[in-house]
């Protein structure tokens, strides 16, 4: 679902400065207050938007980053990345396309990273790994890249298919609800799904 100039304005909006009220995102983007509260509201149902946060400087707060890279068998990759999930100290998990995870932690001390290594080292699946300590920090931004033209892939909410194109929309209440087919929609309805 491509997104509109709007959205996207209030997108970038939002991702320089979260604390904003509705009505100075309003000022800014030259809409109404609830217009402006019914597309974040929508942006986050569509999961466009996945919280709100404050942007801390880890080095400032006295800690220290690292970089690791695991390898295992494909199969045990995501095994290994479940190991991962609930670690405080593992802030961001990717799964590599070279069949590699990536993990970015950060560490209260020095001293931790070792211990990090021990728990790596003692966990079978994983065939090796690197750890790289971050040493200094040239550029940091979110991941997202909020650009005309953007769209927004969604499940359907009947099915829980992604939806990339033009999904079918109906209200349901005050929300907005998206359906990947006439199908589902009926469903959705309350229509028996046709044989």
């Amino acid at each position: 679902m491509t997104l509109d100039g709007n959205d996207i304005r209030i997108l970038q909006i939002l991702q320089d400065n979260g604390r904003l009220s509705f009505r100075q995102i309003a000022e800014r983007v030259k809409l109404s207050v609830p217009t402006v509260s019914s597309k974040v509201s929508n942006l986050e149902r569509l999961g466009a938007i996945r919280g709100y946060r404050a942007d801390l400087d880890t080095e400032r707060l006295g800690e220290v980053s690292a970089v690791v890279t695991i390898k295992a068998r494909p199969s045990d990759l995501p095994m290994v990345a479940e190991r991962f999930k609930d670690d405080d100290e593992v802030r961001q998990l990717f799964f590599l396309s070279s069949g590699r995870l990536m993990l970015i932690c950060t560490f209260t001390g020095t001293h931790l990273i070792n211990d990090f290594a021990a728990r790596l080292g003692n966990i079978p699946e994983i065939v090796e790994y690197d750890i790289a300590s971050v040493i200094g920090v040239a550029k940091e931004e979110d991941r997202a890249s909020v650009v005309p033209g953007l769209q927004a892939v969604m499940p359907c909410q009947q099915c829980g298919r992604q939806v990339s194109d033009r999904p079918l929309r109906t209200r349901d209440g005050p929300n907005d609800v998206y359906l990947c087919s006439p199908a589902c929609m009926n469903v959705y309805l309350g229509g028996a799904m046709p044989k």
